[in-house]
């Protein structure tokens, strides 16, 4: 069990690290990024990071072996709390299109929503790697680890007892 902990708490420390950094590679307002969004090289690990983390939760939740309905609350909860995120989220980035609105319109005279949607559209842009590599983000990257790890641990428990096994 110790073992586990450990991989899991260097898997989170090396995810968290990642989204560190490629919230520092979000060019300033106004500014380019002349090399494209060069975190898009630093996203690469976080799938296998998110599926690594996962796995050693489902092993954390086999070793426990909580109740399925301690498990069934634990993802409701969790569920709820990464929907509010998700809802949250884009409100912050509405906010963060408004304020580079404004710088926009600061250095060039005037405002252009065109331009300003169309490089907050997609996770490809480099000035939104703030917005979606942030402390809160690692927050619901972390709950959706512990949603796939209780999920899988939930549903292994479930056909398990209807075969009539134990879920060990």
């Amino acid at each position: 069990m110790k073992r586990i902990c450990l991989s899991l708490s260097c898997v989170l420390l090396l995810a968290a690290g990642l989204f560190w950094l490629i919230n520092q590679l979000t060019p300033r307002p106004g500014g380019v990024s002349g090399n494209g969004n060069v975190a898009l090289l630093v996203m690469m690990p976080l799938p296998l990071l998110f599926i690594l983390a996962f796995v050693l939760w489902y092993f954390i939740f086999k070793k426990i072996q909580p109740r399925l309905p301690i498990v069934a609350g634990m993802l409701l909860v969790l569920a709820a709390g990464i929907a509010a995120g998700i809802y949250f989220q884009q409100l912050w980035l509405e906010e963060y299109r408004q304020y580079l609105f404004q710088v926009n319109k600061e250095l060039h005279g005037y405002g252009d929503w065109d331009y300003i949607r169309s490089i907050t559209s997609s996770l490809a842009s480099p000035h939104v790697n703030s917005q979606y590599f942030n402390g809160f983000t690692y927050l619901l990257f972390l709950a959706a680890t512990i949603v796939a790890g209780l999920l899988t641990y939930a549903v292994r428990g479930v056909t398990d007892s209807r075969r009539g096994k134990s879920i060990e």
